[in-house]
């Protein structure tokens, strides 16, 4: 650090910018040092991606005008529009980062956390997004998801030129181009979920799928197109999404370990019962299991988001319990009972009763939700 110093002593530079390059060049040098432990070849050090990120104190708006440092007594200005406007002067902005082809502005801003009321599960399949609880079951439609990354594979496999440097440049092109139709839709999707949630006053279980992508390695008895399926399947990313976006809406997150999220799929929320599969070549019940003791058929995503918003209730009860029973405790010279205080609706909700006979079902495509929005 006292060698970054003493470099830029003599320049001329803002110190806004002698903090810049010194942050860039420790985390450089730390990542150097991980490489090194790793026994990974390393190359000479050099920024990726031009960038300068200014902390807050060191620019200015003026009559609509951002004004950035350049040297001591001498700025460049920039033309800000009205929104960009009112979000400097209702929020604090604590930093701006400047790249070759954008302008990025940190604010912080206070978000009041809604109070739950009920707890919506989250099922992510490869194909849909189901949430809900045992009054109203969602479930968002993502096959679009599987067909744009099944036709870009297509795509890319179809390229026929000699040369591979032209035949990688082209598959990076489509495969970006594809990542961003994805990411799109993800977008619309998870937005809808935790609009609803934030309308509704829900919390979200999220079930834990960690290490997933075992069950679909080579040598698994399975074939090339559907691990590749699988393997693309971006639940990671809706997950991230979701936790992100739900600070910004003041949804609360309620992460479940793998215990908990074992069999939400296969265990009826009603009775408790294991069920059945149906026989092969029965098209009708796809994606339906039967249940012995209720003799019903269910949908098996539905199944999970019941059974993930039981065991999300039963989370949050349990957090509550021990402050619970700590006030329902009488101080001396009190006659109170010593019965702890039960949650409404949370954690004096029993399992059995929470079926699907009842229950709504919506069923919502997500390349609908994104033609919603942009208009």
């Amino acid at each position: 650090m006292k060698g970054f110093y003493q470099t830029l002593r003599n320049s001329k530079l803002p110190s806004c910018y002698k903090l810049a390059s010194i942050t860039r060049a420790c985390t450089v040098i730390q990542s150097r040092k991980k490489s090194e432990k790793r026994d990974v070849k390393l190359s000479y050090p050099r920024a990726l991606r031009p960038s300068v990120c200014i902390i807050s104190g060191f620019f200015m708006t003026v009559k609509g005008r951002l004004f950035i440092p350049l040297r001591r007594d001498r700025y460049f200005d920039i033309q800000l529009n009205r929104h960009t406007l009112k979000k400097l002067n209702d929020k604090k902005v604590r930093s701006l980062t400047i790249t070759l082809h954008s302008l990025s502005l940190c604010y912080s801003e206070e978000i009041e956390p809604t109070p739950i009321l009920r707890v919506y599960g989250v099922d992510r399949n490869e194909k849909n997004i189901t949430f809900g609880d045992r009054e109203r079951v969602t479930c968002v439609d993502m096959a679009k998801l599987v067909k744009i990354r099944q036709t870009t594979r297509e795509i890319v496999q179809s390229f026929k030129r000699d040369d591979v440097r032209i035949r990688r440049k082209l598959a990076r092109k489509y495969w970006k181009r594809a990542n961003h139709r994805t990411d799109q839709i993800l977008h619309a999707a998870t937005n809808f979920i935790l609009d609803s949630a934030a309308k509704d006053g829900a919390a979200l279980a999220l079930e834990d799928l960690t290490g997933i992508r075992k069950m679909y390695r080579r040598g698994n008895g399975q074939g090339v197109n559907y691990r590749f399926r699988l393997n693309s399947w971006p639940h990671w990313k809706a997950k991230r999404m979701l936790e992100y976006k739900s600070v910004w809406k003041g949804v609360s997150i309620i992460p479940l370990t793998k215990s908990e999220t074992y069999g939400s799929s296969s265990i009826c929320p009603t009775c408790g019962e294991r069920l059945r599969s149906p026989e092969r070549g029965d098209a009708e019940h796809a994606r339906m299991l039967w249940c012995q003791r209720c003799k019903v058929w269910m949908d098996r995503d539905v199944v999970a988001a019941l059974n993930l918003s039981t065991r999300g209730r039963s989370r949050f009860a349990r957090s509550l319990s021990r402050p619970r029973e700590e006030e329902s405790r009488p101080q001396q010279g009190d006659s109170a009972s010593s019965a702890p205080i039960e949650e409404k609706g949370l954690a004096g909700e029993a399992v059995k009763g929470n079926g699907t006979r009842k229950t709504l079902i919506l069923r919502v495509d997500a390349s609908k939700l994104i033609r919603r929005r942009e208009l």
